[in-house]
């Protein structure tokens, strides 16, 4: 009985802790010349880790790096951010050129936290767990991107108390089953989702 008031107690707290650490708003910026938007998603399922079947999309740390092409020079740059509530993210104002999701941050269950990066088996990226911070090396690029808006999807990851990592990508979900047996998904595509959401968003004008 001890052990069932704690875990409900546990819970109660995650869920507070959570509903108070994503309430923050975006800031839109106003397009530069010449610079472009990255747009994206991200959805986490647990699939028994604390025995606990659940999905999240809040409060995701996400790692993102680009490779662009600056006064005639190829430059590699790390970005790093934070999901919404709905599980979606935003770069504003960074160079066109080629964009990859190199992996992220969530904490799942009751007190784990984790650290979950990719590496590349000849042109397939896959992604596993690390230990230290997420770096930013990557081995296969997509083909660049010049367009204002570059979307990168929304960025499926399954976890198990097997310790393996299932992941896909999807452009949008619509009432979708995926890993958790009955969950179901509906998620609009990333450059959809923040045209309905920022009407004022000038970037898809």
């Amino acid at each position: 009985m001890k052990k069932l008031l704690y875990l409900i107690i546990i819970v109660f707290l995650t869920s507070l802790l959570e509903c108070v650490s994503t309430n923050n708003t975006v800031v839109l910026q106003k397009p530069e010349p010449g610079k472009s938007l990255v747009v994206g998603a991200v959805l986490v399922e647990n699939d028994g880790i604390d025995d606990l079947y659940q999905s999240k999309t809040s409060n995701i740390v996400v790692v993102v790096v680009g490779k662009s092409i600056l006064n005639g020079n190829e430059e590699i740059k790390g970005y790093r951010t934070k999901t919404d509530k709905n599980g979606y993210f935003l770069l504003q104002n960074i160079p066109p050129g080629s964009y990859v999701l190199k992996g992220i941050e969530v904490d799942v269950g009751y007190t784990n936290h984790y650290l979950i990066s990719s590496l590349w088996e000849g042109n397939q990226q896959r992604y596993i767990y690390e230990d230290k911070m997420i770096d930013y090396n990557v081995r296969s690029w997509p083909e660049e991107e010049n367009s204002t808006v570059i979307n990168l999807g929304i960025n499926y990851f399954k976890l198990d108390n097997a310790g393996r990592i299932y992941d896909n990508r999807f452009k949008s979900l619509n009432n979708t089953v995926l890993g958790i047996k009955e969950k179901y998904h509906t998620m609009a595509a990333p450059d959809v989702y923040f045209k309905e959401q920022y009407p004022e968003i000038e970037w898809f004008d």
